[in-house]
């Protein structure tokens, strides 16, 4: 009852800017032409507005299941993905051309009765013009009832409700639910506004003065150098071959945690885990909550800002020293990027290549069968990866990036013919979790990443004795729950650490952090006493040695004086300058280039 006040309340915004416009465009000309023709209009514009909200309504639903939020920064996201691929995803998962179809002739069925009551009750506002005291009535009343309307039923900002201060429930389903499909486009347009477009302005004093805020040398010759680090010991008896981060799609923490580690939908990766030669965190906070934003992280090294870094100018003029790429490189790496999908998806392609990857290989360079409209079988891609290590010279040094997409609407591997045994799972699931059969669909495909992922360690491992593993999801938050969870249960995606000269003292238990944390620990497990890098965080080795840096994402941040929970980014967060100050560097580097002046 209390989410369908704050709706109420909220709603006359949205309600209240429709019949705003509706006043604009047929009342107030009225009042000069009199054969203007306002109630055709109204009836044509409250028909589009009925037709439009009816489409939003049904979008909203399956949107909220892959999200677990209404309209929000995804569409942005959206407009620079593979449209054809979502548009094929929109069709063969959800229905599009059916859907679609059905939700404007509900629009239209809805608009009807409008139409036949305005046709009968509505008068013209000429007739009122003749009434002073009417007139007068109708005007006080506007301006007071157009205040109420714009405060959210309320006279004040105090007593206010809009989009930002709707988060009033403990749930969050809730809270969505208080957001009408036009106050959800709103924060969308919001947060598009937000984003910087052009150069941040900021004073070469101002920047030094972040820099220094963000723990790093305000006096150095460039942005880059400002963050310059060194590693400090030995930590493995000398340089892997062959080093592989494997970043599964939508590989989520929550079924490694003791509760749903009976479903035995990542058997594979738990072995890695628990093996005397590998470490890894109890949680770790992805990048971002889509897959390029991520890839974003990895390739620049820098915190998520929302500046689509892959079509940025800069980052095909200069190379970014925190990026992995850079890293890997300085380490005496070839680097090579593996991805299941399409080559020309985000640019994709160009992006890493101009950020310090010699080679790139995609669905696009494998021949295979089966695959969607985002690309190959994971199984494809961990074998094609193989092959290109069975060709290596044996010494060279290789670093890969894998980036899976199976894991992704429309869901199409076989997970039965791969071995999936539904029934089992379903027998075993928590009340947490549904058991129809779009969500064993789902866990089946979280099964199969784990499956192939433990295949090719244990396969390369053969052709590589001296490898080294690390292995995590691009983000955990599209999965739906059938109750509630915590942020580390919904958000939190897995690091493990695995293979040549690994020991679990190497890190600290329990140990938390952040995908920005991943370069810093290859550069201090990898490099010799000595080497210089670049990074913003510390690794995870030292992470509780500098208990003042914060571990962050786009939206989280770990609390270490509170049992290391996870929560979400407030204003008043106690790292929040020196967050806030790692963002604007990020966000001067992206786009101003490494100079500080």
């Amino acid at each position: 009852m209390t989410a369908l006040w704050y709706g109420f309340r909220l709603s006359l915004k949205t309600a209240g800017a429709i019949m705003l416009l509706s006043c604009v465009l047929c009342m107030l000309p009225q009042l000069i032409f009199l054969r203007w023709p306002a109630n055709r209009i109204r009836i044509r514009w409250h028909y589009l507005v009925i037709i439009f909200f009816t489409i939003c309504f049904a979008a909203r639903l399956p949107y909220y299941t892959i999200f677990n939020n209404g309209f929000d920064m995804m569409i942005i996201n959206g407009l620079y993905d593979d449209k054809w691929a979502i548009l094929i995803t929109a069709i063969q998962e959800y229905q599009l051309l059916l859907k679609l179809p059905a939700a404007i002739l509900g629009g239209i069925i809805l608009a009807h009765p409008l139409k036949m009551w305005l046709k009968k009750k509505t008068y013209s506002s000429r007739y009122l013009m003749h009434s002073k005291a009417a007139t007068i009535l109708v005007i006080v009343f506007l301006a007071i009832f157009c205040v109420f309307v714009r405060y959210g039923g309320a006279f004040n900002y105090e007593k206010s409700i809009n989009w930002e201060s709707a988060n009033r429930l403990k749930s969050h389903l809730l809270n969505e639910a208080v957001l009408d499909d036009g106050q959800a486009l709103y924060r969308v347009r919001s947060y598009y506004k937000r984003l910087p477009k052009t150069d941040i302005e900021i004073s070469p004093e101002d920047l030094r003065n972040s820099i220094s805020s963000a723990g790093g040398n305000p006096n150095a010759d460039g942005i880059d150098q400002a963050f310059f680090k060194q590693v400090q010991s030995k930590k493995l008896p000398g340089k892997p071959r062959m080093v592989s981060l494997i970043i599964g799609e939508s590989f989520p923490l929550w079924p490694f945690l003791p509760e749903y580690q009976s479903l035995g939908l990542v058997d594979k990766c738990l072995k890695i885990q628990q093996s005397k030669n590998s470490i890894h965190t109890e949680a770790m906070l992805a990048h971002g909550s889509g897959t390029m934003t991520t890839v974003n992280g990895f390739i620049t090294g820098l915190p998520a800002i929302d500046l689509h870094e892959n079509y940025r100018q800069e980052s095909f003029r200069s190379k970014y020293a925190t990026g992995i790429g850079s890293i890997m490189k300085s380490l005496g790496y070839k680097t090579v990027f593996w991805y299941g999908g399409f080559d020309s998806w985000q640019n994709i392609k160009k992006f890493v290549k101009a950020q310090n990857f010699d080679e790139f290989f995609a669905a696009g360079d494998f021949e295979y069968k089966g695959g969607n409209a985002w690309g190959c079988p994971d199984k494809v891609l961990f074998q094609q990866v193989e092959n290109y290590l069975k060709g290596c010279d044996p010494n060279e040094k290789i670093f890969n990036i894998i980036l899976t997409t199976s894991n992704h609407p429309p869901y199409s591997i076989d997970i039965q013919a791969e071995g999936f045994d539904v029934k089992a799972v379903r027998k075993k699931l928590p009340a947490t979790i549904a058991g129809d059969d779009k969500t064993m669909r789902e866990l089946g495909h979280i099964w199969y990443t784990d499956q192939v992922i433990g295949d090719y360690v244990a396969r390369s491992k053969k052709l590589y004795p001296d490898a080294l593993y690390l292995i995590t999801g691009d983000h955990a938050e599209r999965f739906s729950f059938a109750s509630e969870v915590d942020h580390i249960t919904y958000s939190a995606v897995p690091c493990i650490i695995y293979g040549f000269g690994i020991n679990k003292f190497l890190l600290d238990e329990p140990a938390y952090g952040c995908h920005m944390q991943i370069m810093p620990t290859l550069a201090e497990l990898i490099g010799e006493p000595g080497t210089i890098y670049s990074s913003m965080m510390p690794s995870l080795f030292d992470l509780y040695q500098t208990n003042s840096k914060p571990v962050f994402n786009y939206k989280f941040w770990i609390d270490r004086s509170c049992n290391d929970v996870i929560k979400e980014l407030p204003a008043d967060n106690k790292y929040q300058l020196q967050i806030i100050a790692m963002k604007r560097i990020a966000a001067y580097r992206v786009l101003n280039g490494n100079n500080q002046n």
